[in-house]
C-alpha cells in the first residue's frame, strides 16, 4: 500500500536525521575535562581574559576564514605556522612562549573543547546551578544561540510520529475511496493507533530504539566511575590543607600502601591516634573532628590508653565527657551554657560509633575490569601523587582530580618518560621525585633487560624511553 511506503520512508528519515545528532554531539562537559587538562594552564578559564594565552571566546569565529585550520592550529600551532599560514604566523607571535602541541587529539575532542568554549564564554560555566546548556552540535560551537534542551527533542519526535500516523490514516482513507469508486475489494479501515502500530513501522522503531538504547549504554558505561570534580561529604571533616599542607605530613605516612601494595590504603583511625595522643585539641570544630577518631578507635585521650573492648557505650560517653569538659574548662567559666550544649552535641555526633570503623566515602574507584597497581607507579615509576591526585596539599575536601579515563592514562604513557637513568629526568613531562644521585634499580642496565635503551642513550642516539616503549600500551598490563 502507498501509505505504508510512506510511513516506512518517514520512518527511515528520522532514523537517519536523528543519527548526526547523536553521533557528532560536541558534549562542553566533556570539553570542560580536556580544557582543565590540557589547556587551562595557559588560557584563561572564563574564556573572556588574556593570560600566558588569549582569551578564546569566539576562537572559531576568528578561524572562520580558514576552514579547518583551527584542528591542525591546536594539534601543532608550529607546525603550522612554518607552513606560512596568515592566520597562524600572526598567532605565534602573540605570545613569548610556544603553544604545546597535541597530536593526540581526535576531531571529536576539539569539537567538544570548543564547545566548552562558547558556553563557558557565553553562560559562565556549563554545570547546574547556571542551567545553561551542555552540548551543541558539532561545527556550531561557535553559534550564538542557546543549543535545545533534549526535552524539546523528544517532543518534536512525538508530534512528527503522530503527523505521520494522521497522514498514513489520510491516505489510506483516499485509498479505499479510490477502490469503491474503481468497484475493487475495499481495505479495512486504518484506526490511528493501527496506523502506529503497522508492523514495519514497530520493527523500524524496535531497530531504533535497540540502537539509541545500545549507544546510550556504551555511552554512560564508559563514564563508570569517573567522577572528575566528585567532593563528597566525609564522616570527618578531615582537612588535607591542613595536614599535608600547612604540617607537610608525606602522602605516605597515611597511605602506606601506595609504596607497597595494589591499593594506596584508607588509613586506620590507630594512624590518626600516633600524632593525636600528643594533639588534642585545636579549634572547636577541630576538636568536635578529633572525638570521632577517638571514639572509633577506643582511644582515651585523658590518659593515653585504650579503652577494654568490652565496655559499655554509655561507660564510654562518660570518659567522653570528662575529657571535654577538661578540654572546655576556660570557655566554660565565659559561658557555661553555650559549652555544654557544645559538648552535648559533640558526644551525640559520635553515638553509636564507639570500636567501629569510620565509614569514610570512597572518591576515586576503577572499574573491576581495570588493574592499576600503585606501587608500580610510585615505587617503580617514581610519579608523584599529584600528577593523578592533583594538589591535594591545597584541598580542604579532597575531589576527583583527573579524568581517570583509558584515553588519559594511554597519554600519559605515550607523553612521560621513566625514570630511566641516574638521577631524576630532565625535561616538561617528567612528574617524578626521589634523590637525583641514587639509580632507579627497576630499570638499572644490569638487569639486562633495557641494555640497548641504556646503550642508545650512552651514544646519544635517545634522550628518554617513555612508557610506551618498554610495553606500557600492551592492553594485558591493564586489562587481563
Amino acid at each position: 500500500m502507498i501509505y505504508q511506503k510512506l510511513l516506512n520512508f518517514c520512518a527511515v528519515f528520522l532514523m537517519i536525521a536523528m543519527l548526526p545528532n547523536l553521533a557528532n554531539a560536541a558534549d562542553a562537559k566533556s570539553g570542560k575535562t580536556l580544557f582543565l587538562n590540557k589547556c587551562a594552564s595557559c588560557h584563561n578559564n572564563s574564556m573572556v581574559a588574556d593570560m600566558t594565552g588569549p582569551a578564546l571566546y569566539g576562537a572559531e569565529d576568528r578561524w572562520k576564514k580558514y576552514p579547518g585550520d583551527i584542528y591542525k592550529w591546536i594539534r601543532n600551532s608550529v607546525a603550522l605556522a612554518a607552513t606560512g599560514h596568515p592566520k597562524a604566523t600572526v598567532m605565534v607571535k602573540w605570545a613569548d612562549s610556544e603553544m604545546t602541541a597535541f597530536e593526540n587529539l581526535t576531531d571529536t575532542e576539539i569539537e567538544d573543547i570548543l564547545a566548552y568554549i562558547q558556553v563557558k564564554g557565553e553562560f559562565g560555566c556549563v554545570e547546574p546551578p547556571c542551567q545553561e546548556p551542555t552540548s551543541v552540535a558539532a561545527g556550531g560551537a561557535g553559534a550564538k544561540s542557546e543549543p535545545m534542551n533534549p526535552m524539546y527533542g523528544y517532543a518534536l519526535l512525538s508530534v512528527l510520529l503522530i503527523a505521520v500516523a494522521l497522514l498514513g490514516r489520510y491516505i489510506n482513507t483516499l485509498t479505499r475511496l479510490s477502490q469503491g469508486k474503481m468497484g475493487a475489494v475495499v481495505s479495512p479501515e486504518k484506526s490511528f493507533f493501527g496506523v502506529i502500530f503497522n508492523p514495519s513501522v514497530v520493527k523500524l522503531l524496535i531497530f531504533a530504539g535497540v540502537l539509541f538504547g545500545g549507544y546510550s549504554t556504551v555511552n554512560n558505561a564508559i563514564g563508570l566511575g569517573r567522577q572528575q570534580g566528585y567532593q563528597p561529604t566525609q564522616p570527618i571533616n578531615f582537612s588535607h590543607k591542613i595536614h599535608a599542607g600547612e604540617n607537610g605530613i608525606d602522602c605516605q605516612y597515611c597511605h602506606d600502601g601506595a609504596r607497597r601494595s595494589k591499593h594506596s590504603v584508607i588509613p586506620a583511625s590507630n594512624t590518626c591516634i600516633n600524632c593525636h595522643a600528643n594533639i588534642q585539641k585545636g579549634s572547636k570544630d577541630g576538636t568536635k573532628e578529633l572525638i570521632k577518631v577517638y571514639a572509633a578507635s577506643g582511644f582515651n585521650p585523658s590518659n593515653n590508653s585504650y579503652l577494654p573492648e568490652d565496655m559499655s557505650d554509655a561507660d564510654r560517653t562518660k570518659v567522653y565527657k570528662k575529657w571535654l569538659e577538661g578540654m572546655y574548662k576556660d570557655e566554660r567559666k565565659e559561658d557555661e551554657a553555650s559549652v555544654s550544649t557544645m559538648i552535648q552535641e559533640q558526644l551525640a555526633s559520635v553515638e553509636g560509633t564507639f570500636n567501629r570503623p569510620i565509614e569514610w566515602v570512597r572518591i576515586h574507584n576503577l572499574p573491576d575490569h581495570v588493574y592499576f597497581n600503585h606501587a608500580q607507579h610510585v615505587s617503580v615509576g617514581k610519579v608523584k601523587c599529584e600528577t593523578c591526585h592533583g594538589e591535594v596539599a591545597e584541598m580542604a575536601v579532597v575531589k576527583q582530580h583527573s579524568p581517570l579515563s583509558m584515553g588519559w592514562c594511554v597519554n600519559c604513557h605515550r607523553q612521560t618518560e621513566v625514570q630511566f637513568k641516574d638521577g631524576l629526568v630532565e625535561g616538561k613531562n617528567s612528574p617524578y621525585e626521589g634523590d637525583a644521585n641514587k639509580a632507579n634499580k627497576y630499570y638499572s642496565k644490569d638487569y639486562g633487560y633495557y641494555e640497548q635503551y641504556h646503550k642508545e642513550m650512552s651514544d646519544k642516539k635517545r634522550e628518554g624511553v617513555t612508557v610506551e616503549e618498554i610495553g606500557g600500551l600492551e592492553c594485558q598490563k591493564c586489562h587481563y
